[in-house]
């Protein structure tokens, strides 16, 4: 069987292509681009791929997940990435059928990732879970709030985030103000509620120190 490996990272690219070697592949290509992916692709029909979720400028992995099940209808896919959730990146496009998504912190256990290419190769558009349930201070996070928490953290204005979300300023000041009250933080006069909020995205993707305002 042949796999198809990309990922921005060259070292993770290294690891993956020495990990699908231990585990029989006859063959694995990688690349560091979705442009180089699709190129590789067309040399050799890859049966799994394995898609970093964050490739830099243009598209993510899940596009590109897309893209190659064009070309190849049965293709097995998993998706990695260092976001709990694809949505944390702004990927609010659903995965492909039956494709998997795993944490990169995940598949530091080998047997995780075996698993999943067996589970994946298997049953390659079976129905699968999307990914695990965002939930933060115990509540379940829609779309529009995970959006409004990663456009706060990006540093955008309201009046930034009204224009990229098709709204207006006061309909995201009520989205904020929402989010802040089910998030159950209290800003004060020494904490910012963006500040709060950007403390609250960065929590969910792995970092815990956000500078203070």
């Amino acid at each position: 069987m042949h796999a198809l490996i990309v990922d921005d990272d060259d070292f993770v690219r290294f690891l993956l292509t020495r990990t699908l070697d231990d585990f029989g592949f006859d063959s694995v290509d990688d690349a560091a681009s979705a442009t180089e992916g699709i190129a590789l692709s067309a040399k050799r029909s890859p049966d799994l791929a394995v898609l970093d979720l964050d490739l830099g400028h243009g598209p993510n992995g899940i596009d590109l997940a897309y893209g190659l099940r064009k070309s190849f209808p049965a293709l097995a896919v998993i998706i990695l990435s260092s976001y709990q959730d694809p949505r944390l990146l702004g990927a609010n496009r659903e995965l492909p059928d039956g494709a998997i998504y795993l944490s990169k912190r995940e598949v530091g256990d080998v047997e995780v990732l075996r698993a999943a290419i067996e589970d994946v190769i298997g049953t390659p558009r079976g129905k699968r879970v999307r990914s695990p349930e965002l939930r933060l201070a115990g509540r379940k996070l829609s779309d529009n709030q995970v959006d409004i928490m990663r456009l706060v953290a990006e540093g955008c204005s309201n009046a930034e985030i009204a224009r990229r979300r098709f709204l207006t300023e006061a309909a995201v000041e009520k989205a904020i103000a929402r989010l802040i009250k089910q998030l159950e933080l209290s800003p004060t006069k020494d904490e910012n509620a963006r500040v709060l909020i950007t403390q609250a995205y960065y929590s969910l993707i792995g970092f815990t120190q956000v500078r203070r305002e």
